[in-house]
């Protein structure tokens, strides 16, 4: 009987030691499976915030590369300057770690590069500025601490972004009022080709004839107060597509007040007060072309690309110019103010127009193409006199709008292989 007992607690303790044993084991198993809950809940939360931090530092370098890309038209001898400033302001301007925390963009971050895939450089890295085509931003946030991963022994993370930006034809067009002949434009695509300088003959009463004329984007209608709102802004955009109609110009005598206040040349009732509505923005630089300051008459466009970079102003009435284009305004053209307050509002994009259609009393005729040209000087506000400026005036002609190089910039919508102009900033890569 003893036997049997001590065989009976022997056999209930061994079923207990087992029991217990299980417990262990799913103890073991749980505590596990938890650990490894945690490590894929943690991984995903972890990859997940990497995942948003990318897509805000791809919205900052996008953002940077755009507003570099819009500097980039060849048309001034510091728009590498200006292109690396414009580039990191508007890279700072997002915010990284769900918005919490500023981005950093230093200027060894922008670069520049002739070809989408060729070398990118700093700015002062670059031997030849006016050829840089594309701007590349590279940003990055290092120092990104895990919140779950770093237990499995992952350790801080780094997150980089970059974009590819550069100026394609748009869309849309904003063009100064005006129509070259298109038997002046094939002169000079035969001739000379880009540079060539054509002339308008001005008449009595402020019309032009000769290589070119004023136009109306929108006839019929909208005459002089139209066309020189238009000089004043931005100019006429969101135009339709070749072979739209314009025309109507008529005998305007006014138009030399918005024209001149793209050289920093005033007039009242023209707003020449930066902050006021209406402030009719000058060009980056006011140093004007004639025969006189430029006895050759052919690519100017040339020099203006370092009286940009030194923001020179219009050199004066008489004999610097040979005009007499005295403002009457309150505000005094210096380099400060124009460094302060210029634009590019010389170069614009001007219809091309078979203007024997217009010279034989047709009131409009179809856009055959858009050219850049290049405003070379002002307008004398006085009806009297002759030559440059008085009874003629000259533009330069720099190429089709939708050439690959052409220094035409505005804003508008990216088009497509077909769009005309004038180039935008879009990202290529």
């Amino acid at each position: 009987m003893r036997n049997m007992r001590t065989s009976s607690l022997g056999k209930k303790w061994q079923g207990n030691l087992s029991i217990g044993k299980e417990r262990g084991v799913v103890a073991i198993m749980v505590a596990l499976s938890i650990v490894m809950l945690v490590g894929f809940v943690g991984l995903a939360l972890d990859l997940g915030k990497l995942f948003v931090t990318k897509t805000e530092l791809q919205n900052s370098a996008d953002a940077c590369a755009l507003a570099a890309a819009r500097e980039l038209t060849g048309a001034s001898s510091n728009q590498l300057v200006l292109a690396e400033a414009a580039g990191m302001v508007a890279g700072t301007s997002n915010n990284v770690r769900f918005q919490s925390d500023p981005v950093t963009v230093n200027g060894g971050d922008v670069t520049f590069s002739d070809i989408l895939n060729g070398t990118y450089q700093t700015k002062d890295a670059v031997a030849n500025v006016l050829t840089m085509r594309f701007a590349r931003c590279t940003v990055e946030r290092t120092g990104i601490a895990n919140w779950f991963v770093q237990v499995l022994g992952i350790g801080d993370q780094q997150v980089r972004a970059t974009a590819v930006a550069s100026l394609v034809p748009g869309q849309t067009s904003c063009a100064v009022p005006i129509g070259l002949c298109l038997s002046d434009v094939n002169a000079a695509i035969a001739g000379a080709g880009k540079g060539t300088w054509i002339q308008g003959v001005l008449g009595s009463g402020g019309d032009l004839t000769g290589g070119f004329k004023w136009i109306d984007y929108t006839p019929p209608g909208g005459g002089a107060s139209e066309l020189e709102a238009l000089l004043t802004g931005a100019g006429a955009c969101s135009l339709p597509a070749v072979g739209s109609i314009v025309g109507e110009g008529g005998v305007i005598a006014s138009l030399s007040k918005g024209w001149n206040s793209r050289f920093g040349i005033y007039r009242d009732p023209v707003e020449d007060t930066p902050g006021q509505p209406g402030f009719a923005v000058p060009d980056k630089s006011g140093f004007s072309y004639t025969e006189i300051t430029w006895p050759a008459q052919f690519d100017a466009f040339s020099n203006l690309v370092t009286q940009r970079g030194n923001y020179a102003p219009y050199q004066g009435d008489d004999f610097p110019t040979g005009l007499n284009a005295e403002g009457g305004g309150s505000a005094t053209m210096t380099s400060a103010f124009l460094q302060q307050n210029g634009a590019d509002r010389r170069l614009g994009v001007a219809a091309v127009v078979d203007c024997p259609t217009l010279d034989a009393g047709a009131p409009t005729a179809p856009v055959i193409s858009w050219a850049c040209i290049l405003m070379l000087h002002p307008i004398n506000f006085n009806s009297g006199g002759s030559g440059t400026g008085a009874d003629r005036m000259f533009v330069e002609y720099l190429g089709q709008a939708n050439d690959p190089l052409s220094p035409c910039a505005t804003s508008g919508a990216v088009g497509g292989s077909s769009s005309v102009g004038p180039l935008v900033p879009a990202l290529v890569q």
